[in-house]
């Protein structure tokens, strides 16, 4: 049996704000393209102090044009999309 694989939200805050940076948009953007009341949340999960909701996670996915390997790994890690797609 396959061993859950650990997630580093700290990793996952910088990417998510990579990508954000990357597609040249603001925090209110993000906002407003998720529908949130304020900024707090994107920042709380730019920083890696918590993560989105799975469906958010999906939503700031298609956002960014991004997969889920670019959002929940570190860029050089020895992760490989193959753990991830077994686990799925």
């Amino acid at each position: 049996m396959n061993v859950r694989p650990e997630y580093d939200f700290k990793v996952i805050g910088s990417n998510l704000k990579k990508l954000r940076l990357a597609n040249n948009m603001t925090v209110e953007e993000v906002r407003e393209y998720m529908q949130l009341g304020t900024v707090q949340s994107v920042y709380k999960w730019e920083r890696g102090d918590g993560l989105p909701q799975a469906d958010s996670l999906i939503a700031l996915m298609q956002l960014y044009g991004a997969s889920r390997i670019e959002m929940i790994t570190e860029e050089g890690s020895e992760l490989s999309s193959s753990v991830f797609l077994r686990a799925a």
